[in-house]
């Protein structure tokens, strides 16, 4: 699913692309989960509340905080290279301006439907050759981490402890079979019935256990130890033949 943010204080030209968005969708048989905002700070205030778009179509002319800073807000204050912004205006001198924001594209109004698509296309494939999130619901608020600056997930009563690279530990209720179907990421493998690990920050293994690059040291259960050093070891000879 693409997750797609429209930022715009018309609300007819928020209408208008969210109409647009809709029918790329069905005809792509594809679903995307599309919020609209009619200022840069709700915008904002909603990304830096841990939330995470794909993709963001920013209108430059906002009231108060215009689509130029909250693009720099988001590169610079947030730390985000990943979502892709894809300015949108009446006008097109902003070339310079923009240039530090890196945006995917600029479309000029009125809005063309051919240019949409490729726009959305474009970022769906940048989004499969990057790093990518995993999405969980903790209360009523939805939340994404990068799945690589994952280091492991840890099974805990009925909740699943996210740990992180730069040491922050997130939770939510599910199970680790769960999260291993979702993930569907091959890096991603179960040393012990609590333990689902990111081989990517594995710096040390024996038979016994492994140790993840925080320094912690997870024990592989006796059951796994077989399929779990074939992993390993299939892991580090094709890492070692990419090199």
């Amino acid at each position: 699913m693409l997750r797609i943010a429209i930022c715009d204080d018309e609300k007819q030209v928020c209408s208008e692309l969210k109409s647009i968005l809709n029918e790329i969708s069905e005809n792509w048989d594809e679903s995307f989960d599309i919020s609209v905002f009619y200022t840069g700070e709700d915008l904002y205030d909603f990304i830096s509340g841990g939330n995470r778009f794909d993709l963001i179509f920013l209108d430059i002319e906002l009231y108060e905080i215009n689509g130029v800073e909250i693009g720099r807000k988001i590169r610079e204050e947030l730390n985000d290279e990943l979502t892709q912004i894809v300015y949108i205006s009446a006008k097109d001198s902003y070339a310079m301006e923009l240039f530090e924001i890196r945006p995917l594209n600029f479309l000029i109004k009125p809005l063309n439907m051919k240019k949409i698509e490729a726009v959305v296309k474009r970022a769906k494939k940048l989004m499969n050759t990057g790093n990518q999130y995993y999405l969980y619901k903790a209360g009523n608020v939805n939340f994404n981490v990068l799945i690589s600056d994952i280091l492991y997930f840890e099974s805990s009563g009925r909740k699943v402890r996210i740990v992180l690279k730069d040491g922050q530990v997130k939770e939510h209720y599910g199970k680790l079979s769960e999260v291993e179907e979702k993930l569907n990421n091959s890096d991603f493998f179960s040393i012990h019935k609590s333990y689902l690990i990111n081989y990517n920050h594995v710096t040390e293994y024996t038979y016994e256990y492994v140790k993840m690059s925080n320094s912690e040291i997870l024990a592989i259960s006796q059951n796994n130890r077989k399929a779990v050093r074939e992993k390993l070891l299939q892991k580090k000879q094709r890492m070692h033949h990419v090199r």
